[in-house]
């Protein structure tokens, strides 16, 4: 696995408050920490996620958000194909989300 100085791992006691919502460990994991962390945003696609971060106030991007910014950083060179990776994989995108973030890629 190649190192990434960026990366942090770090251990996170899930609060009570997220974990009432019934997510999955990594959501509430990954909530749970941005409560005790103010400028982190949470990576999130999944609609109750979403949900529950609305709730605590928690700023979100999603996964094709994140392909634009790596696109416009030239950390990629294509959202399309990231797209299509991640519908292989079984991540659902609607067609016109799809449309709308090779649009903002300027693809």
């Amino acid at each position: 696995m190649p190192r990434t100085e960026w990366v942090i791992r770090k251990k996170v006691e899930i609060s009570l408050s997220v974990a009432a919502w019934n997510l999955g460990n990594g959501e509430s994991a990954v909530f749970s920490c941005a409560l005790e962390t103010p400028s982190a945003r949470a990576l999130v696609d999944d609609l109750a996620a979403r949900r529950c971060a609305k709730a605590f106030g928690i700023p979100t991007l999603g996964t094709g958000a994140l392909l634009v910014l790596a696109k416009r950083r030239g950390l990629i060179d294509s959202v399309k194909d990231g797209v299509q990776s991640l519908r292989n994989a079984g991540l659902y995108l609607s067609d016109s989300v799809v449309r709308l973030l090779i649009s903002e890629a300027g693809e």
